[in-house]
């Protein structure tokens, strides 16, 4: 037994993950704890019309990344010196900075932004009022997300915990705050404040960020950047075809009612692949390091069993929890159709999760642009699996959707992954 401590104790994988976990952890489990505050303050309609919003956001923000945050974490393991490392995040940055501000600003001025709302909704929102915090919105989640991945990347795990816990900490008691003593539209002053709220908190911590750049712009690493993140980039723009269609074509059949429904089923279980993403950040700089690939593939498999298990016990234990918030009326009943879909969910977050295991080799060999050949074919099935289930089976529809995709889309990354390493192998023979 003290042997099996001092090997877990001295495996610095997870010694970092547990400095991340842990307050990954008290995060998670705060927003648990305020959700049904959240819902309480809000009307199931303004809870499913905010909900719709931010994973629109989320969405979004992923594809105005332009994927640049995977030579960030890639390239920055494959630089030793830091004087070239400083230069990188710069040039990285000054490419991100360029296409979001050409790109928002067209979105902006040309009003086309109006369009996309107008494909979006069905149900009536109130655009105009909202248009300003959504798009400071996208700048906020797309620059955390940087700062974020930088942090871990480098290996600064104190900024990572502090960050986070003044996130939700500062941020949540702030919302809250002004959703009880300011305005009758609790959606656009939940987005108000939340942002505002992000907005100084990233330029308190963003020190760091430009501090650690060297401002010398690097045509090469500049080209090579792009190269490994246009891939990702317009594999994120199918995955608004993946990962929203659900929602999309649940807001078209339904209305703000069932959302709420949906989108609490979500953000209760996103507490799988939010652990993960922990995980993913923390595992990144061990796994891109590793260059045999054949001790990568051994430890990845076992990571991968580990992990199923234990997300596979932890979604009991949050299905049970859900259960017992409804029998204590932590939850109005109004809700408690989750439980007929929460399990589909909670699977589906499963293979949320574990399916970047499989994809992370796609960029450990350089092959980024595999990610566009899987996305596409799943775009249509992805259209087709929702427009045919939702209409019929409303909620009950876009979780089955959901989970066929998500299930197709890991079965799919784990037999590409299995013959990249299987190629590699054969070569190094």
């Amino acid at each position: 037994m003290p042997s099996i401590i001092a090997k877990y104790k001295d495996n610095p994988l997870l010694v970092n993950y547990s400095k991340i976990f842990s307050v990954d952890f008290l995060v998670r489990a705060s927003n648990f704890i305020l959700l049904p505050v959240y819902l309480s303050i809000m009307s199931q309609e303004e809870f499913g019309l905010y909900s719709y919003i931010f994973a629109i956001i989320s969405t979004f923000s992923l594809v105005l990344n332009f994927g640049l945050y995977i030579p960030q974490s890639k390239l920055y393991q494959d630089t030793e010196d830091k004087k070239n490392r400083g230069i990188l995040i710069y040039s990285i940055n000054v490419i991100l900075a360029l296409s979001l501000f050409f790109t928002l600003s067209i979105t902006y001025f040309t009003g086309f932004d109006y369009l996309i709302i107008k494909l979006l909704f069905k149900n009536y929102v109130n655009y105009r009022a909202y248009r300003i915090y959504i798009l400071i919105a996208i700048i906020m989640t797309i620059y955390s997300y940087m700062l974020i991945n930088y942090f871990l990347t480098s290996q600064k795990l104190v900024y990572v915990q502090v960050y986070n816990l003044l996130r939700v900490f500062i941020v949540n008691s702030i919302v809250i705050l002004a959703l009880y003593h300011f305005g009758s539209d609790k959606v656009e002053t939940r987005l108000q404040f939340n942002y505002m709220t992000e907005f100084f908190l990233l330029l308190l911590f963003g020190y760091f960020y430009v501090k650690s750049m060297k401002f010398e712009f690097d045509k090469k690493i500049a080209f090579h950047s792009i190269k490994l993140a246009f891939p990702i980039m317009i594999s994120a723009f199918l995955g608004i075809f993946l990962n929203f269609s659900d929602r999309f074509f649940l807001e078209k059949y339904g209305d703000y009612r069932q959302l709420a429904v949906y989108n609490l089923g979500i953000t209760i279980s996103s507490i799988i692949p939010i652990i993960f993403a922990s995980f993913q950040n923390i595992w990144l700089p061990f796994f891109f390091k590793e260059k045999n690939v054949y001790q990568n593939k051994e430890k990845t498999k076992k990571i991968i069993i580990k992990l199923a298990l234990f997300f596979l016990v932890l979604a009991v234990f949050i299905f049970v929890g859900v259960y017992f918030t409804f029998i204590l009326g932590i939850i109005r009943d109004e809700y408690k159709s989750i439980l007929t879909v929460l399990p589909l969910i909670l699977i589906t977050q499963i293979c949320i999760a574990i399916t970047p295991l499989f994809s992370n080799y796609i960029v450990y060999f350089e092959r980024t642009h595999i990610a566009l050949y899987t996305g596409i074919p799943l775009v249509f099935v992805s259209i087709g699996v929702n427009l045919t289930l939702i209409p019929i089976y409303g909620i009950f529809g876009a979780a089955i959707a959901s989970l066929i995709i998500n299930l197709a889309y890991m079965i799919m990354y784990y037999v590409i992954s299995k013959n990249l390493i299987k190629t590699n192998l054969y070569k190094n023979t």
